[in-house]
């Protein structure tokens, strides 16, 4: 793989990223987001296609220890956008009627604070990943092409 290609794909997870992080956000805003629009399992959304494939690369060019601290950050940051989705999509409460008829579950103004704590969480986790992001991007363009097609 060229190095513009993986300089382009971490590009890519990293704008994917941001679109989820800003689903997320609209979610606890109060948009009309369904909860398939954020996938709540690592290995779910775009940023994880692409870190559990293409991703992979990170590990001939970086340290296993640093490309383990991004995948950290990602599944810190799932886990935590799980305590979000419970919050909003949890229907294990609802009567079989609301569940029949498809009726959102109603969040209390409770809840409502608690999404917006784990949502400023959340956003700090994600700058981290960014960073993380930024410095692999930063490093590789350090490489040269031809020093960086030797490295896989």
């Amino acid at each position: 793989m060229k190095k513009q290609k993986v300089l382009d794909n971490i590009r890519a997870a990293r704008l994917a990223h941001v679109k989820w992080i800003d689903r997320a956000r609209k979610l606890v805003e109060g948009g009309k987001i369904t909860e398939d629009e954020i996938p709540v399992e690592a290995t779910s959304c775009d940023f994880g296609h692409w870190f559990y494939s293409d991703g992979q690369i990170l590990l001939a060019v970086f340290s296993v220890g640093s490309v383990k601290k991004l995948e950290s950050k990602h599944k810190e940051l799932h886990s935590v956008y799980m305590k979000i989705f419970k919050i909003y999509f949890d229907t294990s409460n609802q009567s079989f009627f609301a569940k029949l008829l498809n009726q959102r579950k109603k969040v209390s103004e409770k809840e409502k604070v608690l999404a917006h704590e784990e949502l400023t969480y959340l956003e700090a986790i994600s700058e981290e990943l960014i960073a993380y992001l930024n410095v692999f991007e930063k490093n590789l363009n350090k490489i040269e092409e031809k020093d960086f097609e030797k490295l896989y």
